[in-house]
């Protein structure tokens, strides 16, 4: 297998060698700035203090894990994602994603898939048949955790919308563009682990100053830094 080429280098509109994190998400520019020079300063990718919540068809909510998400978009197709997540982000190598951040794809489900349904009702019948239910059940309730920090509920039939809040509360909007990866793992990464960072034009010269005079960043002086115009430029 090691002598095939890697297909990634001939499908660059279908997959990418690497996956990016964004941090402007409801953030100001400034904000999501100083969200980005956080990690690269900490070289730490936290998880989020929320738990991962699913709502069922009747609109009881199942929790997961609180995770930190990425997303396998490649550049050229970034814009549409980053009109939700903002400009400022990190790109990891995926390899090393996969193997030191634990990171895996998240499965997506049709917010009224028959089989999302029946599951509703084999829990509810779980819990009614049962004195043990599924909140003091530790290992069924473990297993739903794994299961919800890893799946997004949402309707695939609907045209994407990047500012309705709203659907995206009620888990209707459509999420499947974003290619998304989670982790229920905080990441302390290595310099190595990142590709590149990405960032408007106006904040490069501050970034590369901020890399340049503090001791814990001075290692990513290697690490490119793209403008976000590029991606819009591309």
């Amino acid at each position: 297998m090691d002598n095939y080429p890697d297909l990634a280098d001939f499908l660059q509109r279908f997959t990418t060698k690497v996956l990016w994190h964004f941090t402007g998400y409801n953030k100001t520019a400034l904000e999501a700035f100083g969200i980005l020079k956080s990690i690269v300063s900490a070289q730490t990718l936290k998880i989020s203090s929320d738990y991962q919540k699913i709502k069922m068809p009747s609109g009881a909510e199942r929790l997961g894990y609180p995770a930190s998400c990425v997303c396998d978009i490649p550049f050229k197709d970034l814009r549409i994602h980053t009109a939700r997540y903002g400009n400022y982000g990190i790109a990891f190598k995926k390899d090393n994603a996969i193997t030191r951040g634990h990171f895996n794809p998240v499965l997506y489900i049709q917010h009224d898939h028959h089989l999302f349904k029946h599951a509703e009702q084999l829990l509810d019948r779980f819990d009614n048949a049962n004195t043990n239910t599924i909140e003091n059940n530790k290992e069924l309730r473990e297993y739903l955790m794994i299961m919800g920090t890893y799946v997004k509920r949402s309707d695939l039939t609907r045209k994407i919308s990047i500012a309705d809040t709203d659907l995206d509360r009620q888990q209707k909007n459509n999420f499947y563009y974003e290619r998304e990866w989670r982790s229920a793992y905080e990441w302390k990464f290595h310099v190595d682990d990142v590709a590149a960072i990405l960032l408007p034009e106006n904040h490069l010269g501050e970034m590369k100053e901020f890399i340049k005079n503090n001791s814990e960043t001075q290692n990513y002086a290697k690490i490119p830094l793209i403008s976000y115009e590029m991606v819009e430029y591309l």
